[in-house]
């Protein structure tokens, strides 16, 4: 006969402690990058609670009291700004369980992910749930097979580190050592026959030796740009692949301000071999960042020279004279300036390249008083001068006209909207389509809970030989892969279904954003923060507006004709059955 599972057993036993104790419980989400709320593949912070929300609603020994989530913070570090909040609730007594959505949600740290699990919830008398894992801390009984994948990501996550860390070690020793080798050389050298060093590119040394004679000439970097352009002059990238230096096509043409400010502040023209200019440090989670000159490593006279020091040095000190000017200039007309505010900070973008707009505050004449204005610039026109994008602009204060054009006219679609769904509250079609949603959950969910009894009898089978060895790793990967497969169409359905309630409340979010800019007269930074999520500009003066939870827009949209589509159908099929009924009793 063979043994029952001690997994079933708990299962089974299960509902009669969940009727005899009700746990207070939260809901964890996280996210590493800043979400909008936008769908976006069932990783968003809305999913995860979505499928944490349908858990907690089939368990009636769960009460949720609070969702936690950290839109935009790390797995790697538990110093997250919820979680330290819930974690304190934890310790006073206000949770007693956390759901989350699955495991990486929770943490990436392999070591802290453990402290939790092994120390902290057992000494807190806390439940910790993982729904993708299905995995319960107060169920489980000791075994860690259903963890062994969430737990092997975050040993290699943890790999991943280790590595980073060892490669950054081993490159810093190289360069205090001098054994590093820069693959990307700078403009005006290639490597020597043997590639032990840096020889001279004589064709692009010559107009290397343009730039600072005409920068001594008090040419200003506009102009120095303007006549390497006019001259043809190959930028650096495209040096590179001439030179074979470099393979593939190279992006745009010409030069940026910024590569002229760096080749004229580069010390490795006088001869000098330079490390540790900028630094990254993954492996600490740190970004790409630029060393002060202190902390550089300099090798003095590793190669030939193509600037004297004497013109180096008066090329800095006219450089440090002209940022010294620039700063004062707008140190004078800071006040100006700070009350020029730009109300799309971050949110506009050039339509037709994709970069960032800039935000550029600048004087209209030299009259007394000085007459400023505002204008949003293409920034890869602005600071790489690339063929790809063209230099193209709008003004401010027509731009303000337009988004809040728009948003007056949005205000008036939500009004029709309020009162349509009104209307179809209650309706025939309201309540076929809810039906329609909740049986597609309730089909998945079914197939779910009796492919999860299948895979906890599974090892039993095994181990009483009703099933050999290569069946028993053979029908796991099946059982496991088909698994998968049903929590993402479980996901999925439940997404739907959410999706379609909250498009046809009154109170979604969409329509909630348009009711709270009802009285607004004027376009102001709060009701940009609350309603933009984009501003594009193209180049023929189009401007396109994408208005946050549009998602949830498009969804009303589709709800209504559904429900209308769906009452419509209902009415015509209760027409034809009353016909026949006449036609039956004449």
């Amino acid at each position: 006969m063979a043994r029952k599972s001690r997994k079933n057993t708990v299962q089974q036993e299960q509902p009669v402690v969940a009727a005899q104790v009700t746990f207070a419980t939260a809901i964890y989400a996280r996210l590493s990058v800043e979400n909008s709320g936008k769908q976006d593949g069932g990783s968003s912070l809305n999913n995860q609670i979505d499928v944490c929300k349908e858990y907690i609603s089939g368990c009636p020994y769960l009460k949720l009291t609070e969702v936690y989530s950290d839109n935009g913070k790390t797995g790697t570090v538990f110093d997250r700004p919820a979680w330290n909040r819930l974690m304190e609730d934890v310790k006073t007594g206000k949770v007693e369980a956390i759901v989350v959505r699955d495991l990486s949600r929770f943490g990436r740290d392999y070591i802290e992910v453990g402290n939790y699990l092994e120390k902290i919830f057992p000494a807190l008398g806390t439940r910790f749930i993982s729904v993708k894992e299905n995995f319960d801390n107060f169920t489980c009984d000791g075994s860690t097979e259903s963890l062994s994948v969430s737990l092997q990501n975050l040993i290699n996550a943890l790999y991943s580190r280790d590595i980073s860390r060892k490669v950054a070690t081993a490159l810093m020793a190289q360069q205090q050592n001098g054994t590093f080798r820069n693959r990307n050389l700078p403009y005006g050298y290639v490597w020597n026959e043997d590639k032990t060093a840096y020889a001279i590119d004589e064709e692009a040394a010559v107009h290397l030796r343009d730039i600072f004679r005409w920068k001594l000439e008090g040419a200003s970097i506009n102009q120095i740009l303007q006549r390497l352009e006019d001259s043809g002059v190959s930028n650096p990238e495209l040096r590179k692949r001439e030179t074979g230096l470099r393979e593939g096509d190279c992006v745009g043409q010409g030069w940026g301000r910024s590569t002229i400010n760096s080749i004229l502040q580069n010390p490795v023209y006088l001869g000098h071999t330079v490390h540790g200019k900028a630094r990254s440090e993954v492996y600490k989670g740190r970004k790409r960042r630029r060393c002060p000159a202190e902390e550089w490593i300099v090798y003095e006279n590793t190669h030939p020279a193509l600037v004297s020091q004497e013109d180096f040095d008066a090329v800095q000190a006219m450089l440090a004279e002209a940022s010294a000017e620039a700063q004062q200039k707008r140190a004078e007309s800071a006040s100006i300036r700070a009350s020029m505010i730009d109300l799309f900070d971050k949110r506009c973008f050039c339509g037709d390249c994709g970069k960032r707009m800039y935000f550029r505050r600048h004087r209209l004449d030299k009259v007394v008083p000085e007459r400023w204005a505002g204008t949003y610039n293409c920034s890869t026109f602005t600071s790489r001068r690339h063929e790809t994008c063209t230099n193209h602009h709008v003004r401010q204060g027509v731009l303000e006209e337009k988004v809040f054009h728009a948003i007056q006219d949005q205000l008036k679609i939500a009004l029709d909207y309020d009162k349509l769904l009104g209307l179809l509250k209650g309706s025939t079609g309201e309540a076929n389509m809810k039906e329609k949603y909740n049986a597609a959950v309730s089909s998945v969910s079914i197939k779910l809970n009796a492919l999860s009894q299948k895979r906890s009898r599974l090892y039993d089978n095994y181990v009483d030989g009703t099933l050999t060895e290569p069946e028993y790793l053979y029908a796991k990967q099946t059982y496991e892969a088909e698994y998968e497969r049903l929590t993402a169409l479980q996901d999925e359905a439940i997404q739907r279904r959410n999706r379609f309630l909250e498009s046809i409340s009154p109170d979604n979010r969409w329509m909630q954003m348009m009711k709270a800019a009802t009285h607004a007269e004027a376009l102001t930074q709060e009701l940009v923060d609350a309603m933009i999520e984009r501003v594009l500009v193209y180049e023929d003066g189009i401007v396109q507006i994408e208005l946050r939870y549009d998602d949830v827009y498009q969804d009303m949209c589709r709800s209504v004709l559904e429900m209308q589509g769906d009452a419509a159908s209902t009415d015509d099929t209760q027409t034809d059955a009353v016909s026949q009924d006449e036609e039956a009793g004449a």
